[in-house]
């Protein structure tokens, strides 16, 4: 018992243990543009001067690979690190890594790859509704039909 108990007591201090949770790679946010450590294929942004940020381990090198063109930063103390880089205005193949984690995507940046006319009138295609009522309706009927007959059964199989 008393071995369970301490079992049961090392795996919650690691799962608390906030040394844990650091140890992960990730982006937060790109220029103030929440990432929430979304690993996207493609992310956008208007201005040329990007600076991505997020989390490592503590101290670690942490490279960001852009176009080609590499440097790097290190985490501070609490995982922290963030990186500026310069860019011109269309797409860019980023590289981010750290303790051989590796987060790849493409940044589109500049205000002039959106075709803002398109935007402001409202062109373009429009999603379909997602999803169908009829299942929903067909299982809440059966669900009705099923009680009622449910519990007419009940009484006459106990009679």
């Amino acid at each position: 018992m008393l071995k369970k108990i301490l079992l049961v007591g090392v795996v919650v201090s690691l799962l608390m243990s906030p040394k844990v949770w650091a140890g992960t790679f990730n982006l937060k946010s790109i220029s103030g543009v929440d990432t929430s450590g979304k690993q996207l294929s493609h992310w956008w942004y208007t201005d040329n001067r990007a600076v991505f940020s997020g989390e490592a381990v503590a101290g670690s090198s942490v490279e960001v690979e852009v176009d080609g063109q590499t440097s790097s930063t290190t985490a501070d103390g609490e995982g922290n690190w963030s990186a500026t880089i310069d860019l011109s205005e269309g797409d860019h193949t980023v590289k981010l890594s750290s303790g051989g984690s590796t987060i790849n995507f493409t940044l589109t940046t500049g205000t002039n790859n959106v075709d803002w006319e398109a935007v402001e009138a409202g062109e373009g295609e429009a999603l379909p509704a997602a999803g169908n009522t009829w299942p929903g309706i067909i299982l809440l009927i059966g669900g009705l039909v099923g009680i009622m007959i449910g519990g007419k059964m009940w009484r006459v199989c106990k009679a």
